[in-house]
């Protein structure tokens, strides 16, 4: 059962983890987007910056998420010995 515990305490964390991932990935496509616009006018650049953006956040938003949630304690392995165990869990 402590199995079972700990892989919907991942879940969970890992869920709650996605939030931050979207929420840097809009303001760093949004900010970078926004600043690239200003100062250039060029609607390929401002496109390319909002993907750049977007990935740049992402990255930011999960190293947030890894520390504010402290993901990095998690035993990411043990979820994964038997997955019969938890499988019930998405059924």
């Amino acid at each position: 059962m402590h199995l079972a515990v700990s892989a919907r305490c991942l879940l969970k964390k890992t869920r709650d983890a996605v939030k931050f991932l979207a929420v840097g990935g809009i303001v760093g496509a949004m900010s970078t987007a926004a600043f690239a616009w200003k100062y250039s006018k060029s609607p390929h650049g401002a496109a390319l910056s909002l993907g750049a953006g977007a990935v740049f956040g992402m990255s930011f938003g999960q190293e947030i998420a890894n520390h504010s949630l402290q993901l990095y304690r998690l035993d990411t392995m043990a979820s994964q010995e038997n997955p019969k165990q938890w499988m019930w869990m998405w059924m």
